[in-house]
């Protein structure tokens, strides 16, 4: 018997992607290269900073009206 409450595929996925997105910014290409006189790596990490959250309540509220 498992201890863990079980993960929904589409949870999985998301937190999947989130570590993969989270993976970007630290590979070598992406600090040569500058975009508006910032490197992509912190345009990336800005990135991930305000979509995570923002997809993730959207996954939430969906699922409260799906549940209804």
């Amino acid at each position: 018997m498992s201890n863990f409450h079980p993960l929904p595929r589409a949870d999985r996925r998301f937190l999947v992607g989130i570590l993969l997105f989270a993976v970007l910014p630290f590979l070598p290409l992406s600090r040569d290269v500058s975009v508006a006189g910032l490197a992509l790596m912190a345009w990336l990490l800005a990135a991930l900073m305000v979509l995570a959250p923002v997809i993730a309540l959207m996954r939430i509220v969906a699922s409260h009206h799906c549940n209804r």
